[in-house]
């Protein structure tokens, strides 16, 4: 018998901008972290945000996204994003 799917689609809580959001335990891109702060993000020529996290995984405990790049999330894991608009 082959147990396929157990271990899949597990969820875990992280926090963004204080708030608790439950995602799949993988990658979370920028993009994905930047909809759960803002679901009506803020529009612009000059807009951007910062997206920075801490109580990541092993040597990644802490860092800052940019747009494009992707970070495992785990159990507990905290985003602070903002806006940022360069003038």
């Amino acid at each position: 018998m082959e147990n396929q799917g157990q271990g899949h689609n597990k969820q875990v809580t992280i926090i963004v901008n204080a708030r608790p959001e439950t995602v799949a335990k993988d990658d979370i891109s920028y993009s994905e972290v930047v909809a759960l702060a803002f679901p009506n993000p803020p529009t612009g020529d000059n807009v951007s945000f910062v997206v920075m996290y801490r109580r990541g995984h092993g040597d990644k405990t802490q860092g800052t996204l940019v747009q494009g790049q992707t970070v495992k999330v785990k159990e507990g894991m905290i985003f602070d994003v903002s806006p940022n608009n360069k003038s």
